[in-house]
């Protein structure tokens, strides 16, 4: 068990690697795929803010390429996973080029999730950082609960489907684009309500984290955060994903993380 703030522990399942066949993928906006895996284990164990490594594994074509982490976005009563993947380079591009019926390598669920205590909550999504949310307001939904979801990309053609959202999730997203083409225009943040006291859960880019942290910081509100951070294991070896704590150590994002109060983070060195 490790804590996730204010003195709450949140039990966390042990990992274990599965080779999983992709049962769907779909292409949901600009670069970008949803794809669903079979596997019962990871999904009946994954918690919002947890993790997946998702690879080809030794024996496939393209092996050599390491492993990427993404969000664990959803799990299904049948025991599928939903992954959002973005594809930014090669290895992401090779993951999205998967045809149903084929199989990877899935290693978790790793990571610390977010703990929402039951409290009101507000989720701020930039960009792929929306994935972890999709999870978490699905769970709530199903718990009689609501979340305040917020949404933001670009511009239009990098819009997640917000039908797809809405029906995986039960919530209709507040969506915001930065040229105005989708949802309201402007930066995801302009839809903070600095009068409301909900629980703070951020997902996105670094920009997007420190400009949370700020608002939070001047409202006095609380704040957890899932940084972006490179990682070759996800299981705490290779040290690439290191970020700065507030005590001054460097922290593996992979096993400390990557879900983290804001006051446990040296803003100024990430």
């Amino acid at each position: 068990m490790l804590s996730a703030g204010a003195g709450v522990a949140v039990e966390r399942a042990v990992p274990v690697s599965r080779r999983a066949t992709l049962l769907s993928t779909r292409l949901v906006a600009r670069d970008t795929w949803w794809q669903e895996f079979d596997c019962p284990d990871i999904a009946a164990a994954a918690l919002p803010g947890q993790f997946v490594m998702l690879g080809v594994g030794l024996d496939a074509p393209g092996a050599w390429l390491l492993p990427r982490p993404f969000s664990v976005g959803w799990t299904g009563p049948g025991g599928e996973v939903g992954i959002l993947l973005r594809a930014y380079g090669q290895g992401t591009r090779a993951l999205a080029k998967l045809e149903v019926g084929q199989t990877a390598l899935l290693l978790g669920p790793l990571g610390r999730p977010f703990d929402t205590e039951g409290a009101a909550v507000e989720c701020i999504a930039g960009g792929v950082g929306l994935a972890p949310f999709i999870f978490l307001a699905a769970r709530e939904a199903a718990a009689g609960r609501r979340v305040r979801l917020i949404y933001g990309e670009r511009d239009s053609g990098a819009v997640f489907d917000p039908g797809l959202i809405a029906r995986l999730t039960e919530h209709d997203p507040e969506l915001f684009t930065e040229d105005g083409s989708a949802g309201r225009k402007g930066l995801v943040t302009a839809g903070l309500d600095p009068a409301s006291n909900a629980l703070l859960l951020g997902c996105g880019p670094t920009p997007l984290l420190r400009a949370l942290e700020a608002f939070a910081r001047e409202h006095g509100r609380r704040l957890q955060v899932s940084v972006e951070e490179h990682m070759g294991c996800g299981i705490g070896t290779c040290q690439g994903c290191v970020v700065r704590g507030a005590d001054g150590r460097w922290v593996k994002s992979c096993i400390e993380g990557s879900v983290f109060p804001a006051e446990e983070l040296d803003w100024g060195a990430i």
